[in-house]
Order: structure tokens, then C-alpha cells, then sequence
């Protein structure tokens, strides 16, 4: 299991989901970190509360005097977070979703393996069974040419033994007469 793991992450990394990020300078990225105030613009205090209507952070000034009739008012760090959380959740989808489709598509490729591969087997077969026939038929002519050399065979031997037979008859006769005039 862990060897499959290893391979699907490996192979997601060969969809390069990453091809479309850009990388920047390091310089540039320090200079838009700083870029994030901490700060309220209108009285310096630190930003501590978030305000769901305007969208905004807000310091308590901010609060007491420009949404002191809004609702929802959060702390910072939780909207954040949970703000963090949602993104990890997208990402973690997005994965999910992407390893998802690569495991479809693993599953069509081995099923169309599996199709392949009884097409292949019949065809295989039905290659054999071919192969067997005509050695079949090849055997059956040389069986019947061998019967027929084989009978050739013993009608020479037959003629033979039978004309033997008859010239040891006829000198058998032949002396059996001259004994009998003698």
C-alpha cells in the first residue's frame, strides 16, 4: 500500500498542478510581507477585531465609533485562522479531486487492459486451434501415405514369400517324382 501511495504521489506530481505558479524574487516577497499592516491608518492602534459587513479588520476605536452597529464582530486571529483552514480545505480538494481523477483513469486504462487482453486470448486461440487443424490434416495425409507404402510393403513381401513358396512346392514335386521313378 504504502508503494501505491509512493506512485500516486509521484504521478501527481507529474500532472505539475504547479505549472501555472510563478516564482518571484525573495527581495519581493520579504517587501509584501511588510506590505500587511498591523496598524489602524485612522488611530495607530493594533489591529485586533474583524468586521464581517465591511470586511475589514478594525481596532477597538474603530469598533466604538464606525461599527458599533454592525454584528458578527471577530477576533482577528480566529477569522485567520479559520481563514488558513478554508484554504488548506480548497487545497486539500483540489487534491483529492485530482488524485481522483487519476485513479479513474488508472481504473478505465486497466479496464480496457483487461479487454484488450481477452481479445488478445481468443485471438490467440483461435490462432492454435487453426495451427492444430492443419497439423492435423498434415498428419492424417502422412498417416495415410504410411498405411499405404506399409501395405505396398507387405504386398512386395506377400508376392515374394508367396513365389518361394511355390518354387519350393515345385521342387519339392519335382523331387518327390524323381524319387518315386528312381
Amino acid at each position: 500500500m504504502k508503494d501505491y501511495v509512493q506512485h500516486v504521489l509521484v504521478t501527481i506530481k507529474d500532472l505539475k498542478l504547479s505549472r501555472d505558479h510563478k516564482t518571484i524574487d525573495i527581495k519581493s516577497y520579504k517587501q509584501s510581507i511588510g506590505a500587511i499592516k498591523t496598524n489602524c491608518d485612522k488611530h495607530g492602534q493594533q489591529l485586533y477585531l474583524y468586521c464581517p459587513s465591511h470586511l475589514m479588520p478594525c481596532c477597538n476605536e474603530c469598533i466604538s465609533t464606525n461599527h458599533s452597529k454592525c454584528t458578527g464582530i471577530k477576533s482577528l486571529t480566529s477569522v485567520v485562522e479559520k481563514t488558513q483552514v478554508e484554504k488548506s480545505k480548497e487545497s486539500v480538494e483540489k487534491d483529492i479531486n485530482s488524485i481522483l481523477h487519476l485513479l479513474d483513469k488508472m481504473v478505465n486504462n486497466k479496464s480496457t487492459n483487461i479487454k484488450t487482453g481477452e481479445q488478445q486470448c481468443e485471438g490467440i486461440k483461435e490462432s492454435i486451434h487453426k495451427i492444430r487443424q492443419k497439423m492435423n490434416k498434415h498428419l492424417d495425409q502422412l498417416e495415410e501415405k504410411l498405411c499405404q507404402e506399409t501395405n505396398e510393403l507387405l504386398d512386395q513381401v506377400k508376392s515374394t514369400a508367396r513365389d518361394f513358396i511355390s518354387e519350393v512346392k515345385e521342387e519339392k514335386t519335382k523331387k518327390f517324382k524323381n524319387r518315386n521313378i528312381e
